[in-house]
């Protein structure tokens, strides 16, 4: 499962826990175990936020409280068939288009009987340098040649002197990425080239290493759910025994297949999946620990397990990346796909099953 997936998996499996059972809602060890910030205070640098349709962007647990209802539940539903290209998707802005055309898992939904939204999900690789503009500019204005700097990115960035602070103070925090970096490369040079042949000051080169020092987490892969107007619930997928099926037939195809073409690992790999339907559930796992905390049955973590087992779609050395002359490379094809699609619908069955 990719790390998105496996996000989905937390929100709907917590999520739906936290509004059947909230006092049985295990939230540290859920973060704890994932790694991830569902609330806004938490101690982990990879963040949860949905953005709701004016924009504002909540934590996880706050998003579920803005939304009390008895009947409240999350869902996952599958993309349009036709991904981000589908007809009925036109309205929506390339921002939310994009996410679908990344996803895999599909449309988290969120319904209380009277109305259902959709949301995107997509990764989000937190900025690297955490620094406003007037932060920018007052740390300038501090340092001892802070004339030679204040010109050097005034003319960096094609301004006049009297208009650097005002334009600084209007960046957005994607925009003052690339001006740190740009005022970073050549700052440096112009401000110790300004002591001469002496070595610049120690204090100075540790103030200025501190301020630009990336910031924390940087490295922490993070996840946002975008709001993308209303769903509907007519194409969820609930039926567990169906899923079930699909996805046990596609797996002995594939084994078969790969017995036939002398694929002896992935034969053994196929056959193990296979096994995750009628192995008891254990907590040896982060995704089967996640399905136990929030107290889904065993069918459904069994089915959830088979499914990300099965999931053999990558890049170099995946499944995917293998290739057959003939009639061999259509029936490749043809398997793969259906393996693809009944591993995505038992992921999306098993994980629903947590709102009923």
């Amino acid at each position: 499962m990719r790390p998105i997936d496996i996000c989905s998996a937390v929100l709907v499996s917590t999520g739906n826990r936290a509004l059947r059972e909230p006092s049985k809602t295990r939230w540290d060890a859920v973060e704890e175990l994932m790694g991830l910030r569902l609330r806004y205070h938490s101690p982990f640098e990879s963040r949860v936020t949905l953005v709701d349709p004016g924009g504002e962007h909540l934590s996880f647990e706050e998003w579920l409280e803005n939304r009390p209802s008895p009947s409240a539940r999350l869902w996952l539903a599958p993309f349009p068939p036709g991904g981000a290209s589908d007809p009925t998707l036109a309205s929506l802005d390339p921002e939310l288009r994009d996410a679908i055309g990344n996803g895999s898992l599909g449309f988290l939904l969120y319904s209380d009987g009277q109305r259902i939204e959709r949301f995107v999900p997509r990764e989000v690789q937190p900025l690297l340098h955490d620094i406003a503009g007037p932060q920018l500019h007052a740390f300038i204005l501090s340092r001892k040649n802070a004339s030679g700097l204040t010109e050097l990115l005034a003319r960096e960035l094609n301004l006049g002197l009297e208009s650097l602070e005002a334009y600084l103070s209007a960046r957005s925090p994607h925009e003052m990425q690339d001006i740190v970096e740009r005022f970073m490369s050549t700052g440096a040079m112009v401000e110790y080239a300004s002591s001469g042949e002496a070595p610049p000051d120690p204090s100075d080169v540790e103030s200025w290493n501190a301020f630009f020092s990336p910031s924390p987490g940087t490295s922490s892969l993070s996840f946002e759910f975008l709001y993308a107007g209303s769903g509907s619930e007519q194409d969820l997928e609930l039926d567990l025994a169906s899923a079930r099926e699909s996805l046990t037939n596609a797996l002995e195809a594939m084994r078969d297949f790969s017995q036939k073409q002398g694929l002896r690992s992935w034969s053994k790999l196929f056959r193990r999946a296979l096994l995750r339907l009628s192995l008891e559930p254990q907590p040896l796992e982060d995704l089967s620990e996640l399905l136990l905390l929030n107290g889904l049955p065993s069918p459904s973590i069994q089915l959830a397990l088979c499914a990300a087992a099965s999931d053999v779609f990558g890049g170099i050395g995946a499944w995917n990346d293998l290739d057959f002359p003939g009639e061999a490379g259509d029936t490749y094809r043809s398997l793969s796909a259906r393996l693809l699609s009944a591993l995505r619908t038992a992921l999306r069955a098993s994980l629903n099953s947590s709102a009923l």
